[in-house]
């Protein structure tokens, strides 16, 4: 969604299939390693036009975490 909105021209020939399964290996390496890691679901993300949105990255940026995934959904 955020690519179609950007209207970059040079992403929008990248196919679904591949950002996915890119996704999938960098989450896969995250978990296999135990990295200190924020995942946040941005899939209905308005970071411009919302600033709840923008306010909960950077209120999990500011926090301190133990090692390990640490997961956030947007308001």
């Amino acid at each position: 969604v955020n690519i179609k909105k950007r209207n970059r021209e040079y992403e929008q020939a990248i196919p679904d299939e591949y950002l996915f399964h890119l996704q999938e290996t960098y989450t896969s390496y995250i978990k296999q390693h135990n990295i200190k890691t924020i995942f946040i679901d941005a899939s209905n993300a308005d970071f411009l036009g919302n600033q709840a949105h923008f306010q909960v990255v950077l209120d999990a940026l500011e926090k301190d975490f133990e090692d390990g995934q640490h997961y956030f959904s947007l308001p």
